[in-house]
């Protein structure tokens, strides 16, 4: 049985022990994918020995340590060296390798949308590991990035070739899309949003990568404003296909081969 999981802090809400187990299922893979919460990062280094130990395949990273995870792990991918985050980690010819596959369920979830970002404004809430790698993924679809956090200051020694706005300033603001990239409105705490209704009603699309619940405060008031909604399911799913073909060296070279498993999954 090879062992898979899931790495993060209070994430029983996840969905991804089911997403990966249907794709063992269709691709016949004996495997056990486990939800790992851990409490604080200083557990990270002797938990990743501990599953090296253990001959585990690969685990999947998610808040609030797909920055930190990088100090623990022995060779970082060309993308993870760009986008700054991981949420994919291969443990292969004992070494942890880091990748993010993040960047590619963004990329799908755009197409799923079917936006045309080229020249567009794009708002981003939030700066951690998923604001990381949807910045990267907007940026090489040549949109006009506008990064929203809490502290401003701090964001931008983290980021290259975008602008910056506070939440105050973003009172003020419109543009083509707005992307939660925070955890703000995840299970349990559905009845909160990072921004007003008011605020959403400037923008054209509204994308919550959060999945759990499937429409949170943020979505509710975006279509309470007649706006294009789409959720963090598709990006998840997206993104553990990409996982499983790293981990275990499957090969979905065509287009259409990735399309259809991600939306075979996406319905089940």
């Amino acid at each position: 049985m090879k062992k898979f999981g899931l790495l993060g802090k209070n994430i029983n809400y996840t969905y991804s022990p089911i997403l990966h187990n249907k794709i063992f299922e269709i691709y016949n893979i004996e495997g056990d994918y486990e939800i790992f919460n851990l409490e604080n990062e200083s557990q990270i280094y002797n938990f990743l020995k501990l599953l090296k130990k253990e001959k585990t395949i690969g685990i999947n990273v998610t808040i609030p340590y797909k920055t930190s995870i990088l100090k623990y792990v022995d060779i970082i991918s060309p993308e993870v060296l760009s986008i700054g985050a991981a949420n994919c980690i291969k443990f292969e010819n004992e070494k942890i390798i880091a990748y993010n596959t993040d960047y590619f369920g963004v990329l799908k979830t755009f197409e799923k949308m079917g936006l045309d970002l080229k020249n567009k404004k794009v708002i981003v809430l939030g700066s951690g590991g998923a604001a990381k790698a949807t910045i990267k993924a907007l940026l090489d679809s040549k949109a006009i990035v506008y990064l929203v956090s809490r502290n401003k200051i701090k964001a931008q020694k983290e980021f290259e070739n975008i602008f910056f706005l506070s939440y105050e300033e973003l009172v003020n603001s419109s543009g083509y899309l707005i992307i939660n990239a925070t955890p703000v409105g995840t299970f349990p705490d559905t009845d909160i949003s990072p921004v007003s209704s008011e605020i959403l009603q400037n923008f054209d699309f509204a994308l919550d990568l959060i999945y759990n619940p499937e429409e949170t405060q943020f979505l509710k008031y975006a279509k309470s404003k007649g706006k294009k909604v789409e959720n963090g399911l598709y990006m998840l799913i997206a993104q553990g296909v990409k996982s499983e073909e790293i981990w275990n060296n499957l090969e979905f070279n065509y287009e259409k081969i990735y399309n259809d498993l991600i939306d075979i999954i996406y319905k089940k």
